[in-house]
């Protein structure tokens, strides 16, 4: 499992493309997430 924190900009976005060619367990945290990936699990945080 990979979880990406701050998802939402770019950094994070490129990161979630990019991962997929090394696992499908991706967590994206963020104040509204967004999928970026069809098997990405989502979670609503203010970090």
């Amino acid at each position: 499992m990979q979880t990406i924190l701050g998802a939402g900009g770019a950094v994070g976005v490129s990161l979630a493309t990019a991962l997929t060619r090394y696992t499908a367990d991706i967590r994206l945290v963020s104040r509204h997430p967004n999928k970026v990936n069809e098997t990405d699990q989502l979670f609503a945080a203010d970090l």
